[in-house]
């Protein structure tokens, strides 16, 4: 039996007089793929933001490999480090290459060198189909090609697991499916997914 990486215990949110998340309780185990299905606005992308602390939690707990999640920045930042995540919207740095994209968060977080960090970065992109994009920038690509290279660059801080926030959601129907066997691959690979 596969251990509980992540476990939410009575989790809520509210915004305002909105309660989003109502004492959610569940727990996300290593090497297994959740999908959460919902109704928009039923918290869905709430639970994922707060698993991150992109968005504090009112009550209850989430830990992460048995270690709370809380505004304690070193244990923050680990936690960070070991959790990606990728959103509806890219969120690439427009200014940036898809190399130096890719390669920011290990560079400036993990302090590794850029011949190393550039390196890991083809590996990536060769696994989402993008390394012959590496020096082109995020305008230059579809939405499907940004969005794949945002998987690669969460990729790239090793992830033990990675939340993705309706990663399709945003793109043109023909591109759903380049992003789809994108995620599909990791799966098979083991890669824990909510």
């Amino acid at each position: 039996m596969s251990k509980a990486y992540i476990v939410c215990r009575d989790v809520r949110k509210r915004f305002g007089e909105h309660e989003v998340l109502k004492g959610v309780s569940t727990e996300f185990q290593t090497g297994q793929v959740t999908v959460i299905i919902g109704a928009s606005g039923s918290g869905k992308s709430t639970l994922l933001r707060a698993i991150n602390r992109l968005e504090p939690h009112d009550s209850g707990s989430i830990t992460i490999d048995g270690v709370e999640v809380s505004d304690d920045q070193r244990t923050l930042q680990k936690q960070r480090s070991e959790v990606g995540m990728v959103f509806q919207q890219f969120n690439l740095f427009g200014h940036l290459s898809v190399l130096d994209n890719v390669t920011l968060a290990p560079r400036r977080i993990r302090r590794t060198p850029r011949t190393a960090a550039n390196e890991q970065a083809m590996v990536l992109l060769k696994r989402v189909g993008m390394q012959d994009h590496a020096h082109k920038y995020p305008w230059q690509l579809s939405g499907g090609q940004q969005q794949r290279v945002a998987i690669a660059r969460a990729l790239a801080m090793q992830p033990k697991v990675m939340l993705f926030d309706e990663p399709t959601s945003a793109l043109d129907p023909e591109m759903v499916q380049e992003v789809l066997d994108v995620m599909r691959e990791l799966a098979r690979g083991g890669m824990t997914m909510i």
